[in-house]
């Protein structure tokens, strides 16, 4: 069996990892810590797209969106539950974890443009209700290729990976701004 250098290096430097570090912590607490985990994992891989070309393709994309969006889901989510420790928040829609934030935390210091949400501009309420039933969520959208039964996601879609870089440092700032100010 033939190994790779970096393969061999690997294999002579285990390090077991356990989620015996996690136990202690809090719920909110280990929220942060996968938010904190998933926006590294997007950042790392953005980087690469920066810099590599042939790494600079849509799956790769995809793949640095869901992980920004998990990041920003389980952030908002353990915020809430810092706050609230009994609310129900078993669901993936940022638009809504996004009100309940908002909710739990109306002070000016706790303010932060959260990525992922939909916007609705001059929409009727109506109308914005039918539409967000079609408009797949983040962790839905950016996880699969096409909808169910193979059709394709309805809409135009792009990412830029420069840019994204800033909004993945910006999420980072915010995340450590919010967090210092309820643990």
């Amino acid at each position: 069996m033939e190994f790779t250098l970096l393969e061999a290096k690997t294999m002579m430097n285990w390090h077991m990892v356990t989620d015996s570090e996690m136990v202690h912590l809090s719920l909110p607490q280990r929220f942060f810590e996968y938010a904190q985990a998933y926006r590294n994992a997007a950042s790392a891989l953005c980087l690469t797209m920066t810099s590599e070309d042939e790494a600079c393709i849509w799956p790769n994309a995809t793949v640095v969106m869901l992980l920004a969006a998990h990041a920003t889901e389980l952030f908002i989510k353990g915020a809430i539950l810092a706050r609230d420790p009994t609310a129900m928040i078993e669901h993936h829609r940022i638009d809504d974890l996004s009100v309940e934030y908002r909710k739990r935390f109306p002070e000016p210091s706790f303010e932060w443009d959260i990525p992922f949400k939909t916007e609705w501009p001059d929409i009727a309420k109506a109308e914005i209700e039918a539409l967000k039933k079609t408009v797949p969520i983040p962790s839905i959208l950016y996880r699969y290729p096409v909808g169910k039964g193979g059709e394709e996601w309805n809409g135009a879609f792009g990412f830029e990976p420069n840019s994204f870089i800033g909004v993945l440092g910006q999420l980072k700032r915010d995340f450590d701004r919010i967090k210092v100010q309820i643990t």
